[in-house]
């Protein structure tokens, strides 16, 4: 992996961050009538032509915000990375198999130190603390269950 090239994500969010740029100054001012963005001669003709392109941006900024959400590995992607990259090679069913394993052993072990966070005699502090860690653990799970779920969909599509 070549660390010079920007990821997917990087060149995706700069894109964004230009359209946006873009679009801002493409948008007329409510009171006044701003700069024509295009001035022929033609009022009707560059006015439809005007309004064209400002609804392309506004697409393609729309088009470019979706993407900044792209989940790993494949934000991570980068120029020159090819399909036979091992990054993006799919689960093999027993390594599937033995990361659900992983992933249940440790929802297990969640559900005992809330079990034990239970108990009387601990300090509410202790108990809210561990309560806490534990909260963000399962949400940790539950992401790690969707990206599985993510990449499941795209194993059987290819």
């Amino acid at each position: 992996m070549r660390s010079a090239d920007p990821s997917l994500k990087d060149r995706v969010g700069r894109m964004h961050r230009r359209l946006l740029l873009l679009q801002r100054l493409l948008q007329s001012p409510g009171d006044t009538d701003g700069v024509p963005l295009l001035d022929t001669g033609d009022e009707r003709r560059d006015s439809t032509l005007g309004e064209a392109i400002c609804e392309l941006v506004d697409e393609l900024t729309e088009h470019a915000r979706i993407l900044t959400s792209i989940p790993s590995p494949i934000s991570e992607w980068q120029p020159g990375d090819g399909p036979d990259d091992e990054r993006w090679r799919g689960l093999t069913e027993i390594e599937r198999r033995e990361v659900l394993a992983i992933v249940s052993g440790y929802e297990n072990l969640i559900g005992w130190g809330e079990e034990i966070a239970r108990r009387p005699g601990m300090s509410p502090q202790k108990i809210h603390e561990a309560c806490e860690y534990l909260r963000a653990e399962r949400a940790r799970i539950e992401r790690f269950r969707q990206e599985m779920g993510f990449l499941e969909r795209r194993r059987f599509a290819g």
